[in-house]
């Protein structure tokens, strides 16, 4: 199967937001502009060594869709999760050769790239960072000892505050995209204080620590983002 049609994914996806013009006055309030969700469109050539071939193939091609695209070999590797958002055009053209094309929706319109994990350091801010061109989350894993718990932090003056105990053998999970607090993998309600979180911004180094009175080990993880 060659793919000969592939647009959307270079792109950036089109904004959104509110739109408010300013009344008297030239232009539009500065109001907050989001992404809306990456649209793909790929298609191309499907060759078979045979007629019933052809129609098998096709028959998989236009299936439920719903994965992890990725894109090797142009520059760095990667990807975004995406699912049909149209019908398959599937058009036999001899017995063997048919053409095929599709369009693909990423709800979540960031790409993503390289994992880049640091370890945190008690009471010392480490610099965190990641090769993208958008504003990237991190994800915080803490193991150890810390009856009193921690807190996460970075020198603006915000903090994730956990206030529940680190037992051993745990792993506690912090998503710093939607604050969610995870002890071994089970959503947690609350062990939490202050929760703010915030972002990694592209090609700046961002100081992050933890700091508690027991003994803690932590990891800081952040993937390459892009839009």
């Amino acid at each position: 199967m060659q793919a000969d049609k592939f647009d959307g994914w270079w792109d950036s996806p089109d904004p959104k937001g509110e739109v408010v013009e300013r009344p008297n006055a030239d232009g539009d309030y500065d109001l907050p502009v989001y992404n809306q969700a990456r649209l793909i469109t790929v298609g191309g050539n499907l060759h078979a060594k045979s007629h019933e071939l052809l129609h098998e193939a096709g028959t998989f091609l236009t299936g439920p869709m719903r994965g992890r695209f990725t894109v090797a070999g142009h520059g760095s590797t990667q990807w975004a999760d995406a699912v049909r958002n149209s019908g398959v055009k599937f058009t036999p053209v001899t017995d063997t050769l048919a053409q095929w094309q599709v369009r693909l929706k990423c709800p979540d319109p960031r790409k993503y790239g390289a994992s880049r994990t640091v370890p945190l350091v008690n009471g010392s801010y480490v610099d965190v960072f990641h090769r993208g061109n958008y504003n990237a989350s991190a994800t915080v894993s803490v193991t150890g000892n810390a009856p009193g718990g921690y807190t996460i932090s970075e020198p603006g003056g915000v903090y994730y505050e956990v206030t529940g105990s680190l037992s051993p053998g745990e792993t506690h999970t912090i998503d710093f995209r939607t604050g969610i607090f995870r002890i071994n993998g089970y959503i947690v309600a609350g062990e939490t204080g202050v929760s703010d979180i915030w972002y990694i911004e592209p090609g700046v180094n961002k100081p992050m620590k933890i700091t508690s009175s027991g003994t803690v080990k932590a990891t800081v993880t952040v993937l390459d983002t892009y839009i």
